[in-house]
C-alpha cells in the first residue's frame, strides 16, 4: 500500500483528481460547479499539485451519491493508482452521508494510498490532527440533508392536506399564481388535450411527441400523472377543475396498456451496462442498455439492413432494433482473447519498447467535450448566459493547452505484453457492471456496430500505448452467440 500524506505539505507533487457534487442537474447556488472548480484550482498551483484531468461530476443527492456511477468510477480509479488525492470543494459537496463517508475512506480509498482533500476547509481525510474536525464536518452535512428534507416534507404534507395542491414544480399544462397555487395553463391546455386525444387512438408516445414538439419523457410524465383529470397522486381531489374528461384518461390508460412491453417488470439492475460507448455506425447513435440488450431508439435504415440471416432456431428479437447484451459482449471477449492469445507477439513486433505518440492530450480533449455539451444543456434550465460564457472560456483555454504536443516516454515491451495478455481474464473475472465497464473504457474510445454483423473499435491512448493494435489482426471473422461467423 502507498504511503499516505500524513500533513497538507505532504501534498507538493502529488497526482490530483477532482470531485464536483451537484445536488440536481442544472443546480447553480454558491456552491456550484464553477465555485468548486475554482477553489480547486487554487488549491493545485498553492500546493504545487499536478493535475491528472480526471474529473467526476455527479448530479446526485449527498444522501446517495454513493451508488452513482460517478462515485463507482472514481473509486475504481484510485484502485486503479491513477491518482494519489482527491480534491473536494466543500465538504458538504462530497456526501452528506458520515457513515458511507467512513466507510470510502477507510475501506477503499486509503487502502488504495488516496487521501481526499476538502479545499474549504483545508482538511485532509489522512492526517491525525484532521480526523475529528472531518467527523464533525460529515455529521454536520448530514444532520443539514435530514433536517431539510423533514421540512420540506411537512410543507408538501400540509400544503397537499389543507389546499389539495401537490407542492413542487408545477407541471406541463400547469402554472403557479400569485397564491403559490397551481392552476391550468391557458397556453397549453390544448397541447394537453391534443397529446391525450392522440394517445387514446393509438398513437405510439414517441409519435405524440413529435406531433406536438415536446419531449418524449415529458408525454410520458402527461399521459400517466392523474392531475389532469383533477387528482393528486394519492388519489384525492385536488383543487383545480380537470383539463381532460375521465372517459378520455381512461381510453388512453386502456389504449397504452395494450402497447405496453414490460409486463409491470422492473427495470434491468445492470444498466448502464458495459459497453456505454457503443454507437451505430450509419447515424452515430448511441446503442443504450435496455432491459438485457442493447438498443437503437429510432433504429435508422442503414442500421436495420444490417441484421443477420437469423436460423430458424432462433428465439430472440429480429426486427434489426436492439440484441441482447450477452451476444454484443460476448463479441467482446472474443476479442480481447485473441489478443491477449496474441500478446507474446509484441516484444517481437515493437521491439524493447512500445514507441510513444507524440500528440494531445485526448483523454482531456475528451472531457472537455463532455463538459460542453452538459453545460449548453443546463443552460437551457437556468438561463445562466453568464456562467455558460464563463464555462466555455475556461474550457477554450484548457483546450489550447491540452492541443499542444506532449511527450511522453514510452512502455517497456514486457509491461506491454503483461496488459494485454490480463485483458481476456479481466473481461470474463468482471462479468456484470461495474467491472466489465472499466475494462471496456480502458481499451475502447468508441465501437461502431452494423447491426450485429460488423464492430469497428477505436482504442484509446491507454490500449493504443500498449501495443493493443500489433496484438490483432486488422479485421477478423468470430463466431458469437448463434454459430453464424460474424465480423469483428
Amino acid at each position: 500500500m502507498k504511503p499516505l500524506p500524513g500533513s497538507v505539505d505532504d501534498l507538493t507533487g502529488l497526482r490530483a483528481a477532482r470531485w464536483i457534487r451537484e445536488s440536481t442537474p442544472g443546480q447553480f447556488d454558491r456552491y456550484g460547479p464553477e465555485a468548486q472548480l475554482e477553489l480547486q484550482d487554487v488549491e493545485v498551483r498553492r500546493l504545487d499539485l499536478v493535475d491528472t484531468g480526471l474529473v467526476w461530476r455527479a448530479a446526485r443527492s449527498g444522501r446517495t451519491v454513493y451508488r452513482s456511477s460517478e462515485m463507482a468510477a472514481m473509486l475504481a480509479a484510485a484502485r486503479a493508482g491513477a491518482y494519489d488525492v482527491l480534491l473536494v470543494g466543500y465538504v458538504s459537496r462530497w456526501q452528506r452521508n458520515l457513515r458511507r463517508t467512513l466507510e470510502l475512506l477507510e475501506d477503499v480509498l486509503h487502502p488504495a494510498g488516496v487521501a481526499v482533500y476538502f479545499c474549504d476547509e483545508e482538511i485532509l481525510s489522512s492526517s491525525d490532527r484532521h480526523w475529528d474536525q472531518l467527523v464533525d464536518e460529515a455529521k454536520d452535512a448530514e444532520r443539514y440533508s435530514r433536517r431539510l428534507a423533514r421540512r420540506i416534507r411537512e410543507g408538501y404534507a400540509s400544503k397537499r392536506t389543507k389546499q389539495a395542491d401537490p407542492g413542487g414544480l408545477a407541471p406541463f399544462g400547469f402554472r403557479r399564481n400569485e397564491a403559490k397555487l397551481i392552476e391550468a395553463d391557458p397556453e397549453l391546455i390544448d397541447t394537453v388535450r391534443r397529446m391525450f386525444e392522440l394517445s387514446s387512438v393509438g398513437v405510439p408516445d414517441r409519435k405524440v411527441s413529435e406531433l406536438v414538439s415536446v419531449p418524449l419523457f415529458t408525454v410520458r410524465g402527461v399521459l400517466t400523472s392523474p392531475l389532469y383529470v383533477g387528482r393528486l397522486r394519492d388519489g384525492s381531489k385536488a383543487h383545480w377543475l380537470p383539463i381532460i374528461t375521465q372517459a378520455l384518461w381512461d381510453a388512453v390508460v386502456a389504449e397504452r396498456a395494450k402497447r405496453a412491453t414490460n409486463a409491470g417488470r422492473p427495470a434491468s439492475p445492470r444498466r448502464p451496462y458495459a459497453l456505454d460507448m457503443l454507437y451505430c455506425s450509419a447515424c452515430g447513435k448511441r446503442l443504450t442498455g435496455d432491459t438485457g440488450f442493447y438498443r437503437h431508439h429510432d433504429a435508422c435504415d442503414g442500421f436495420r439492413e444490417a441484421t443477420p440471416e437469423w436460423p430458424a432456431s432462433w428465439k430472440g428479437r429480429r426486427d434489426g432494433k436492439a440484441y441482447r447484451r450477452e451476444l454484443f459482449e460476448e463479441a467482446i471477449g472474443v476479442l480481447l482473447d485473441r489478443v491477449s492469445v496474441n500478446a507474446a507477439v509484441v516484444a517481437k513486433v515493437v521491439g524493447d519498447v512500445v514507441p510513444a505518440e507524440d500528440g494531445p492530450d485526448v483523454t482531456t480533449l475528451r472531457r472537455i467535450d463532455q463538459e460542453r455539451a452538459a453545460a449548453a444543456s443546463r443552460v437551457l434550465k437556468d438561463r445562466d448566459y453568464a456562467g455558460l460564457q464563463r464555462t466555455m472560456e475556461r474550457l477554450d483555454r484548457e483546450e489550447t493547452e491540452a492541443r499542444k504536443p506532449r511527450q511522453r516516454e514510452g512502455i517497456p515491451a514486457e509491461k506491454a505484453v503483461e496488459y494485454l495478455q490480463a485483458l481476456g481474464d479481466a473481461w470474463r473475472l468482471a462479468e456484470g457492471e461495474p467491472g466489465r465497464a472499466m475494462v471496456a473504457r480502458s481499451v475502447f474510445e468508441r465501437l461502431e456496430a452494423s447491426g450485429f454483423r460488423e464492430l469497428k473499435v477505436h482504442l484509446t491512448e491507454e490500449a493504443r500505448a500498449h501495443a493493443f493494435a500489433a496484438a490483432v489482426p486488422e479485421q477478423f471473422t468470430a463466431s458469437v452467440g448463434y454459430g453464424r461467423g460474424e465480423r469483428t
